[in-house]
């Protein structure tokens, strides 16, 4: 190892090549993932009249804005409520034999423990029956290519591994050949190597968290040009005497899984965009944590899901 010229250089001279070597294979990195996912060589599909909530909603943001999407549905419907610090609860209002669906049905019962709302995202037992039964959704959308191809996950892996095995081999060939020639300080070569690695993962987990593949995210953002106008309409009518004061229930709710809450907010139903938006930064603090890709609904194809 001492035949690399590049390991003999002083520290500073050292770091500078370091950091370049760091920057090529983040650069390799993100081209691997990139070029894994080609879904986009087909256009997207028509944008359909009458789009369903939930294909909608899953694809884009997968098994948690489906949640999200049906406690508002719940709430609209006088089924559960919002209260203070974030939790969710039952109301007195009980469903009818065939109001509820499959899936709003394990949304209610969940409600039934009052957990806050970041609780619902992390709740497995919720999960796993929520994903069976959005599983004919997820296959119609992976048979039109709207979700990362299995191979974003395959080399994403590939990419990390090989990254990491690259950044540290290098880090550990210089803490050898500096070492061999006596005690040295090597705490910033320590400390640089590992903010490296996590800067791999983290760029991996940004480029592969959402399900949506390049061609979907091109569906939904010719869905979200072509309503638009119908976002507006809705959001105008919300707080209105009547029925139209519940302007995304029915047909409409797709509307919420498409813009999510944000639209919201400015109205009487901006608490719906406050709670959830906590609850998505508490979650968003516990997956920064570990950063593996699979936190939540981040990940190809699913990721953790």
């Amino acid at each position: 190892m001492q035949n690399l010229a590049i390991l003999d250089l002083p520290g500073p001279e050292f770091l500078n090549v370091f950091g370049l070597v760091v920057i090529g294979v983040l650069a390799a990195v993100y081209l691997c993932i990139r070029l894994a996912d080609r879904t986009d060589r087909r256009p997207p599909p028509p944008v359909p009249q009458n789009p369903d909530a939930m294909e909608v909603a899953f694809l884009q943001g997968g098994v948690n804005q489906v949640i999200r999407t049906l406690i508002y549905d719940l709430a609209q419907r006088g089924f559960v409520a919002l209260a203070p610090e974030d939790h969710v609860i039952p109301t007195e209002n009980q469903p009818q034999p065939g109001d509820l669906n499959a899936m709003e049905t394990l949304l209610l019962e969940a409600a039934q423990a009052k957990p806050k709302a970041h609780a619902l995202f992390e709740d497995r037992s919720l999960r796993r029956p929520l994903l069976e039964q959005l599983a004919p959704i997820r296959a119609k959308l992976a048979a039109e290519d709207l979700i990362k191809p299995q191979s974003v996950k395959i080399w994403r892996r590939r990419a990390q591994i090989g990254g990491t095995l690259i950044i540290v081999g290098v880090a550990l060939a210089k803490i050898v050949v500096e070492w061999s020639k006596g005690p040295a300080n090597l705490a910033y070569l320590i400390f640089l190597a590992a903010a490296s690695v996590a800067a791999l993962f983290a760029l991996a987990y940004v480029m592969t968290r959402t399900h949506a593949s390049r061609r979907g995210h091109a569906y939904l953002e010719a869905m979200r040009l072509a309503y638009g106008g119908r976002l507006k309409e809705a959001v105008a009518h919300i707080g209105s005497p009547g029925p139209e004061a519940r302007a995304f229930h029915g047909a409409a709710l797709f509307l919420i899984g498409l813009y999510g809450f944000s639209p919201l907010k400015g109205t009487t139903e901006a608490m719906f965009a406050e709670t959830f938006s906590r609850s998505s930064q508490s979650q968003g603090a516990n997956c920064g944590m570990s950063c593996s890709g699979s936190c939540g609904d981040g990940g190809a194809n699913g990721g953790g899901d």
